[in-house]
């Protein structure tokens, strides 16, 4: 498999967090939490998931990564970014657009 360095990346990236958003804002529905609540919390969880992207170190047997995710373009290429990514700048914006905001 190929992996490809795109500018589509970004773009990508943020329509991953929003489904990331709508999944949390339907799982809280169904257990019945308040709008108002799910909002600001699941505005915080993406925002520390963005942040674990973007700056985060996980360290396993001594090593340390900075975690990323890729795409799969089903053509046998992964869509990647060897750039600083900026996710967290869009968490708290498309969670209130997930909430009509």
């Amino acid at each position: 498999m190929e992996v490809k360095l795109s500018e589509e990346y970004e773009e990508l990236a943020i329509e991953w967090q929003y489904q990331i958003i709508l999944l949390l804002k339907q799982t809280l529905k169904k257990k019945g939490i308040d709008d108002a609540i799910a909002k600001d919390v699941i505005g915080d969880f993406v925002f520390d998931l963005s942040m674990l992207h973007d700056q985060g170190e996980i360290k396993l047997d001594g090593k340390s990564y900075n975690p990323r995710i890729c795409f799969d373009d089903f053509s046998g290429s992964l869509v990647a970014t060897d750039e600083e990514t900026g996710l967290h700048e869009y968490a708290f914006g498309s969670t209130g657009e997930a909430f009509g905001g």
